[in-house]
C-alpha cells in the first residue's frame, strides 16, 4: 500500500487525527494533519503545518512527544498514550522508507477519553460498597446562589455553547461549569457517552441508531447523543 493509501485508510477508519512530519536538523516539522481530534484539542491545520512540537504545545508535553518522534525517526514503529487538556489519546507513529532511508513519519491518534471514563465508572460500580447510603448532590454556584441538585434525579448533562445544561425529571439547570468539572462531583452511575454529554446510565431507556448516529432516549422524550464506540460499552454496563 502506498503512503497516500495508508493515510486514507486511517481517515476512513475514523482515526481521531492523522498527520505527517519530517526531520529538519534537530527538530521535526509537521507537513500535514487532518481529523476531528485536532479541533477537540483546540487547533486548526494552520496551527500545526510547517511548525515544530514546541511551537504549539507546552514545553513539557512537547518534550515527551519529541522523544517518541525520535524513536520513530530511528526506524521504529512506536505506540504510546498521552493526555493533554483532559483528552487521553493513543498515538501510533509509522516511519516511511525510501531506498532504506526514512523520509517521513505518518502518525495517528485516537481519542480514548470516553472509553477510559466508562471503564473507570464500571470499576467504581463493581467496588461500590453496599453499605453506601444517602443522597449526594451536584453543587452549582451561580451568582449569589448555591444550588444542590440530587444526583439520583439527574438524567444527563449536555454542553450547549458555553453552558452546561443539567436535565432532571422535572427541571433544567444551566451553569458555566465545564462537563469535566461537573464530572468530578458525579458518582459511579454517570459516564461520558459523547464529548458533549454525560449521562446517568440508570436513566437510559433506549439506544436508537439513526443512520451513522446514535441517540439515547430518556423519560419526558429527552435524548442525548452517544458516540458509536460507546454503544457496546453502554450495553455491557446496563446488562452487568
Amino acid at each position: 500500500m502506498n503512503e497516500l493509501g495508508y493515510v486514507k485508510q486511517l481517515n476512513t477508519n475514523r482515526t481521531g487525527m492523522v498527520y505527517k512530519f519530517i526531520k529538519n536538523g534537530d527538530v521535526f516539522i509537521h507537513t500535514m494533519i487532518v481529523g476531528d481530534l485536532l479541533c477537540h484539542l483546540g487547533f486548526t491545520p494552520k496551527d500545526i503545518v510547517g511548525k515544530t512540537l514546541h511551537d504549539f504545545y507546552p514545553i513539557t508535553y512537547a518534550n515527551i512527544k519529541h522523544k517518541y518522534y525520535l524513536q520513530a525517526w530511528e526506524g521504529n514503529y512506536v505506540q504510546y498514550e498521552t493526555e493533554i487538556n483532559g483528552i487521553i489519546q493513543v498515538a501510533s507513529l509509522r516511519p516511511v522508507f525510501n531506498n532504506k532511508e526514512i523520509v517521513e513519519v505518518v502518525g495517528s491518534c485516537i481519542n480514548i477519553t470516553e472509553k477510559i471514563a466508562l471503564q473507570t465508572s464500571v470499576s467504581k460500580k463493581n467496588n461500590l460498597a453496599s453499605s453506601n447510603s444517602g443522597t449526594k448532590n451536584l453543587m452549582l454556584k451561580e451568582r449569589h446562589f448555591v444550588i444542590f441538585v440530587p444526583l439520583n434525579e439527574i438524567m444527563f448533562i449536555e454542553r450547549l455553547g458555553r453552558k452546561s445544561i443539567i436535565h432532571t425529571m422535572h427541571k433544567e439547570y444551566a451553569t458555566n461549569d465545564s462537563l469535566a468539572k461537573l464530572y468530578e462531583q458525579l458518582d459511579v452511575h454517570f459516564t461520558f457517552c459523547h464529548r458533549s454529554y454525560i449521562i446517568n446510565v440508570d436513566f437510559l431507556e433506549i439506544i436508537e441508531q439513526r443512520g451513522q448516529c446514535f441517540l439515547g432516549h430518556f423519560k419526558n422524550n429527552k435524548t442525548a447523543r452517544i458516540s458509536k464506540n460507546m454503544v457496546n460499552e453502554l450495553k455491557d454496563y446496563k446488562t452487568y
